[in-house]
């Protein structure tokens, strides 16, 4: 019997994770077939949204399309973002 392995599709993954995706004018049968059609969709045309754009182009190029790529560029994105959202609260709290 051979074990075959389920390749994750990241693509789909995200999209379907991503809150109000389906206003994004993406067509998720086509676009997210694999991370490499979800990119070329993202970055040659303006879908709207900078910051799902923005996580797929990290994905993929910082993430090298692997799961734990994946994870760790997104982590990393997070708590960067937390980071400048601290920065405004103090200042905000300064005023």
């Amino acid at each position: 019997m051979t074990n075959i392995k389920e390749q994750t599709n990241i693509a789909r993954m995200v999209y379907d994770a991503y809150p109000h995706a389906d206003l994004l004018p993406i067509e998720p049968d086509r676009d997210c077939r694999s991370l490499q059609s979800l990119l070329a969709r993202v970055t040659n045309e303006n879908i709207g949204d900078g910051l799902f754009t923005f996580m797929v182009v990290e994905i993929v190029e910082g993430g090298e399309s692997t799961l734990a790529g994946a994870i760790r560029v997104l982590e990393q994105a997070g708590a960067d973002v937390d980071t400048v959202l601290q920065a405004l609260r103090d200042a905000k709290s300064k005023t």
